[in-house]
């Protein structure tokens, strides 16, 4: 009788334990790109469509206004090209609100450097920019709504989405370059300080086009950019 009430009591125990496990939180910052593919070697959404739709997901149900947020999109230095953000929604949910049009950061983004928070801080190192890569920036402001569902979109579209944010959704037009990866990051305001935040490595996005455009297509007959850029591309995980 003791044994059988001994086992009961951890049965129960370990039931109590699951149950309180908190879910898997999702991240304050995510990219997603439509009909894209997840490639786990990278952790990345990868298209090789030069048009197509690019999701800045935020979740401020948690901590609140994700503040002044920046994209950076990095390209291989010495192609020429362009990368045009037009502001849009999805189809395939709930999206109501158009974002504005974002503001290209000139003079940023030399070969070699890195993106940085408001703080001055670099944005943690994840393999991309180096020496040989560029990037521009673009201010798409603040992401402060709940009028979308959101989930966690890695691995795969989400089966469910637990908690509203906002989803801000740019139609991406990429002409000239063979590679474009993007990083999304800014701060949001705590009780006592800053907290700045990216979105998770596992959580970035890239346009990678099947047909590159002649200055690619001279660049990848030199030295082969491309190729060498994702030989050794490392991710961090969560």
């Amino acid at each position: 009788m003791k044994l059988q009430i001994g086992r009961r009591a951890l049965l129960t125990l370990v039931g109590l334990t699951i149950w309180a496990l908190p879910a898997l939180a999702i991240p304050e910052l995510q990219l997603y790109v439509e009909g894209s593919t997840y490639d786990a070697s990278t952790e990345t959404w990868v298209t090789n469509s030069s048009n197509f739709k690019l999701w800045v997901i935020g979740d401020v149900s948690a901590k609140g206004t994700i503040l002044n947020v920046h994209i950076a999109a990095a390209f291989l230095t010495g192609e020429v090209g362009t990368i045009t953000l037009t502001p849009t929604t999805t189809s395939l949910l709930t999206d109501p609100s158009t974002p504005s049009v974002p503001t290209y950061h000139a003079g940023l983004g030399a070969d070699g450097t890195i993106p940085k928070l408001d703080d001055g801080t670099d944005l943690p190192s994840h393999g991309i920019y180096k020496a040989g890569t560029s990037w521009n920036q673009y201010d798409i402001g603040n992401l402060s709504l709940k009028d979308s569902p959101i989930g966690d979109f890695i691995t795969s579209y989400p089966a469910s989405f637990p908690d509203m944010g906002q989803i801000n959704v740019y139609d991406v037009s990429i002409t000239g370059y063979s590679m474009v990866h993007f990083d999304t990051y800014n701060h949001i305001q705590g009780k006592k300080k800053m907290m700045y935040v990216n979105a998770p490595f596992s959580h970035d996005s890239e346009g990678t086009p099947s047909v590159p455009e002649p200055a690619s297509l001279l660049l990848l007959g030199l030295g082969m950019g491309g190729s060498a850029l994702v030989g050794l591309r490392r991710r961090v995980k969560r």
